[in-house]
């Protein structure tokens, strides 16, 4: 899952762009969130690119569209949401406006009886 984050980041970001990767404990979550400084992404695409075989039109390079999808999948396999929103909604910008992809993991509890999660509703997917 990283792996394909990463490298969805990687593939889309200038050269002398910046790729960033961070862990953050909010509350009961942990965010995973993969940033980047590349041409970001609409919001209309950012909800279609965890689709199978979907790729944004106009980019270029190899890809099958299931990168993404496959993101989604695991994600979901841990009780998470996946995520991906553009930082700077003006697409007409000079700038590169990046984006971030975001994995919420619920944050499990250790008891006496073992692991427990406690998932409730997040809004950050």
């Amino acid at each position: 899952m990283i792996n394909n984050l990463l490298d969805n980041a990687l593939r889309y970001t200038p050269p002398g762009g910046r790729v960033t990767a961070r862990v953050v404990g909010q509350g009961d979550f942990a965010l995973l969130e993969i940033e980047d400084s590349g041409p970001g992404i609409s919001d209309a695409e950012s909800q279609k690119v965890f689709d199978r075989f979907y790729r944004v039109d106009g980019t270029d390079g190899e890809g099958s569209g299931l990168g993404l999808a496959i993101v989604r999948e695991i994600a979901e396999v841990h009780q998470a949401a996946a995520s991906l929103r553009p930082i700077n909604r003006d697409m007409e910008a000079d700038e590169p406006a990046g984006c971030v992809a975001r994995i919420v993991f619920p944050v499990y509890r250790a008891t006496s009886q073992g692991l427990i999660q406690e998932p409730v509703q997040t809004g950050f997917a």
